[in-house]
């Protein structure tokens, strides 16, 4: 099931939120008045649970078992953890393989298919990859590292932990949410109307990034990459990889946005994912804003306990570059995606031994810098071969001479909606809406009674009539997958 799918917007969601904010309401209720003891919103859990497998089980019903084996796995490990005085090590070494090994067999046996015997590859290279495995796995892994260190308790059932693990809203695209940050909301919450309608209107947003930016400028990209790249001129290839950066900015950070929002909702508060990375002046800032949560995984469970940052610059650098190259390789069981993460290791590391070099650059040319950088390793990451990469970035320097009749079918391809898409694109990238907004809050929140009740009724009827919009997509089956649901 899909964000962006009529079944999903119009009956499934309002399904589920209507259920659990009944039993939300029964639950705060007797909490009040005292009548359970302590189990008031385990309904509210199992309600979540039984909705998230559910949603997983609409397009693979198989694989909704791995996930529950991988729930039950890590439930087991937290509450040996949380028992054993010794052999803790032992334990947290057990789950850990055990999430990796589960990772690695659905997700990299594909790739090791080409070195093993000739009866053993076309198995190798059948497993599928289920959905999100990539996300629910490491969080289960960070579950087990944080009970270990002592930075969370254990769950306190196997109905919160699962309904944590298998959370619909953030369960196959992230973000990447911590057990210490929703252990609380697991076992008491409370949602106020202004919270349920902010969380709506950030739904409601972040579905029209999807629908509107990215998946128009998903034709563009497409057709770029779709060409033999000797018939690509320059214009067509720059065209082509500046739709898919936006492509796949609106496309994730639109499903992060549906995500946090149907959390709020539902009464939970999961961690932003997005912080306008394209306005980043380094990469070492470009990755303080993008994809926030995989980068603090990264971070907290793989950088840090190598040494971080403690010995050196050479350290730092070795440590960015393996970091990166396993980053890349979470990305995808692929040569070009750890590639991709190498290449982005290697400037963050160039960085960190020469700081100066950037940072005595303008910041017009260290913007410039950024987004050259970025878009030059989207290539990687878009490309289906390394020799598919190679053309297109000969295209992209100007190799090949296509002509004057191809670049006018290429400035045909930006036309009407696309130049639309493009342009709110580029501008919404930088920090401009959170801006306009505490404007609009000022203005409303000083402005007399009655023109305070106009400003946010005139809010509330733009987004409604930005869902309406929505629809028509919707409705029509225009809309494409979530790029990060194949991670």
């Amino acid at each position: 099931m899909v964000f962006s799918s009529v079944i999903f917007v119009l009956v499934f969601l309002p399904i589920v939120l209507a259920v659990h904010s009944l039993l939300l309401g029964a639950g705060c209720w007797a909490r009040k008045r005292s009548l359970w003891g302590g189990n008031e919103f385990l309904s509210c859990n199992m309600c979540l649970l039984g909705a998230s497998l559910v949603f997983y089980a609409w397009g693979e019903p198989y694989y909704v078992f791995i996930m529950i084996i991988s729930a039950a796995a890590n439930y087991l490990c937290g509450a040996a953890l949380a028992r054993a005085d010794s052999r803790r090590g032992l334990i947290l070494t057990i789950g850990i393989l055990l999430n990796l090994g589960l990772l690695g067999y659905y997700k990299y046996m594909g790739m090791l298919s080409e070195f093993v015997p000739e009866g053993w590859r076309a198995h190798l290279a059948g497993i599928a990859l289920p959905l999100g495995i990539s996300f629910y796995t490491f969080q289960g892994m960070s579950y087990l590292i944080d009970v270990y260190r002592s930075d969370v308790k254990s769950s306190r059932g196997f109905v919160n932990f699962a309904c944590y693990l298998t959370m619909f809203p953030q369960l196959v695209a992230g973000p990447i949410v911590r057990y210490s940050s929703i252990d609380d909301e697991l076992s008491c919450r409370r949602i106020s109307w202004e919270r349920f309608a902010g969380g709506a209107s950030r739904f409601i947003i972040g579905l029209a990034k999807k629908l509107f930016i990215a998946d128009t400028l998903a034709r563009v990209a497409d057709a770029a990459f779709a060409v033999p790249t000797e018939t690509l001129p320059a214009f067509g290839a720059w065209a082509g990889i500046a739709a898919y950066g936006l492509q796949i900015y609106y496309d994730f950070s639109g499903y992060s946005d549906m995500a946090i929002g149907m959390g709020h909702m539902l009464g939970f508060t999961f961690p932003e994912n997005f912080n306008y990375p394209y306005a980043a002046r380094s990469m070492r800032d470009y990755w303080r804003r993008w994809h926030i949560s995989l980068s603090a995984w990264f971070r907290d469970y793989l950088y840090i306990p190598m040494g971080g940052s403690k010995n050196g610059r050479a350290a730092t650098a070795f440590n960015l570059i393996v970091v990166f190259a396993a980053c890349g390789l979470w990305h995808g069981a692929s040569l070009i995606f750890l590639a991709w993460g190498l290449y982005h290791g290697c400037f963050l590391a160039l960085e960190r031994i020469f700081p100066r070099v950037t940072e005595r650059m303008p910041a017009a040319i260290r913007h410039f810098y950024v987004i050259a950088v970025f878009l030059m390793g989207w290539v990687l990451f878009r490309a289906d071969s390394f020799s598919h990469a190679l053309g297109y970035y000969k295209a992209l320097l100007g190799f090949y001479d296509a002509g004057v009749y191809t670049n006018r079918l290429w400035l045909t391809l930006f036309q009407n909606d696309k130049y639309m898409a493009f342009i709110i694109g580029v501008i919404c990238a930088a920090p401009v809406i959170p801006r306009v907004k505490a404007h609009f809050e000022a203005f409303a929140g000083s402005a007399a009674p009655l023109m305070s009740f106009a400003c946010y009724a005139g809010r509330a009827l733009i987004l409604l009539l930005l869902l309406l919009m929505c629809y028509m997509p919707l409705f029509g089956k225009t809309y494409t997958p979530f790029i990060y649901f194949r991670f």
